[in-house]
Formats: C-alpha cells, sequence, structure tokens
C-alpha cells in the first residue's frame, strides 16, 4: 500500500465539544490545543491537555473530550504500525501503551504549532502526495523520538499493571488470531485474574475491546481503502465474513457496505 494510503495517518483542525461517549481507535494521537480548555476523560481519569504545548496519547484507551465549551485544536492520528518496531521509538511506544500521555516543552510551542499546521495541511483526510506523506511520517518519528528523550511527564496510567500488559498486547497483534487466554499469558497473568483486572479497569471485556479495536480498524480500511469486505473482514482480525458483518451491523446499525455508501469515515469520527 502506497505510503499516502497509510491507514490512520492523517490530521485534522476541528472544533470540539464535549463528546458523548468514549470511543477507541488503534492510532497514537498528537494534540495541540490552539484555544479553550481540552480534557479528556480516560480509564484512569480526567486530563487536562496544556494549551499550545504539544501532547500526545494512545487512542486504544477509552477517552472522550469532556470540555464543558468548544475547544480549537489540530490533531494527527498515527497508526501504531508506523512506529512499532523503530528501536528508536521504543521507549516512546512502550510508555505511550503504558497510558502516559508525553507532552511538548512550554519552549517549544512555537515550533510545534509549526509542525502540526503543515502535518494539517499535508495530511488533510489522508490524501497528500506519498513523498509529503513519507516527510510527515519521519517529521512524526523525530518529533515522538524527542519527547520520550525529555524529562519524563506525569501520566495518566490505568493502576491495574496485568491490564495494562493486556493492552499493550492487543495493541500490537489485535488484527491477529487472538484468544482471551493467549493475551493473558503473553501479558504473565492468569487469565481469570487478568480478565477481572482488565474489565475493572477498562469498563469492558477482554473480547469486547478486541473487536471494538477491529471495528475500529475496519471503519478505516472501508473510508480510506476500495479493499473489498472480505479482504477488509480479515485484515482486521476477524476471522470470517460473517463475524464481521454481525459485530459491525451490531455496532453500527448498518452493513459494512452502507457505512461506505454514506460516506462514513473520518470525517465524521470524533478524535
Amino acid at each position: 500500500m502506497p505510503l499516502a494510503q497509510v491507514i490512520g495517518l492523517r490530521a485534522f483542525h476541528v472544533t470540539s465539544g464535549p463528546m458523548p461517549r468514549s470511543h477507541i481507535h488503534p492510532e497514537l494521537e498528537f494534540n495541540l490545543v490552539l484555544s479553550g480548555s481540552a480534557r479528556y476523560a480516560t480509564a484512569a481519569g480526567e486530563v487536562d491537555l496544556p494549551r499550545g504545548r504539544l501532547a500526545v496519547f494512545w487512542g486504544g484507551y477509552p477517552h472522550r473530550l469532556v470540555s464543558e465549551r468548544d475547544v480549537d485544536l489540530l490533531w494527527v492520528t498515527v497508526p501504531l504500525s508506523a512506529v512499532i518496531g523503530r528501536p528508536i521509538l521504543q521507549d516512546a511506544v512502550d510508555r505511550l501503551l503504558r497510558g502516559h500521555f508525553l507532552y511538548g516543552a512550554a519552549r517549544e510551542a512555537a515550533h510545534d504549532r509549526f509542525l502540526m499546521r503543515r502535518w494539517e495541511q499535508e495530511l488533510r483526510l489522508g490524501r497528500s502526495p506519498a513523498d509529503e506523506a513519507e516527510i510527515c511520517l519521519l517529521e512524526l518519528h523525530a518529533r515522538l523520538a524527542r519527547l520520550a528523550n525529555g524529562r519524563r511527564p506525569a501520566t495518566a496510567a490505568v493502576e491495574a499493571r496485568s491490564a495494562e500488559r493486556m493492552l499493550a498486547v492487543i495493541a500490537r497483534g489485535y488484527t491477529g488470531d487472538l484468544s482471551v487466554e493467549e493475551i493473558a499469558d503473553a501479558a504473565g497473568a492468569h487469565p481469570t485474574y487478568a480478565a477481572l483486572a482488565f474489565k475493572q479497569a477498562l469498563g469492558m471485556s477482554v473480547w469486547q475491546y478486541v473487536t471494538q479495536l477491529r471495528l475500529a480498524h475496519a471503519r478505516r480500511l472501508l473510508s480510506g481503502t476500495d479493499w473489498g469486505v472480505d479482504r477488509i473482514a480479515h485484515a482486521s482480525g476477524f476471522q470470517t465474513r460473517s463475524s464481521f458483518y454481525r459485530a459491525f451491523r451490531r455496532a453500527h446499525g448498518q452493513s459494512p457496505g452502507e457505512y461506505r455508501s454514506a460516506g462514513g469515515g473520518v470525517s465524521s469520527e470524533a478524535t
């Protein structure tokens, strides 16, 4: 797939009020608040994003904007597949998958505002030429690496360590053939205890969470490619077309084809 079509690599300039419900998605979020006060409700409590400073977190934790008034912000999302496996980013990725928020320094505000505006212009709706997208991704890698090398910020990590480990395992393999037992074993936890800790921390079962991530992945593919439904189902981690259809209709009240035809996708989704 051409780099310009990497699913999840996109940017927006949005004005958003409070979101009605929490959501998850399999990308890192780069946020820059231009005006207003941005407060996110997360699994670990509420987090205020400092205005004018870059903030990065992983969208795999349930989160929603709960600010009482509209917030003007720039945001860029980067697929996990674009950062995993790169040694220079390992520390940043590990911390983000544990629920940490990484912040740019106040002295870097002007530089980050310049970068975010340029990324928004060049990645808007994921339709930038491949060379521009590649340059943006290299710049995003560099910025993320520098954030991780800075002073360790205050965290909003989920308290349950077993749940954190399971989240990290799921994040790296949710499109593969997973079972709750395999996830718990890879995270070094007993399946029964790990499943209970996960539900207490995230408010949903492990399998419900995996399904939500797979559906988010499928929505990106439906809106960003011309792939057929069978290919999208397989690429998103669903074993059969029928299981994909059932899960999608249960979550969205329409079939994948109807979702695509109706123009569903990133332009209509909240950050």
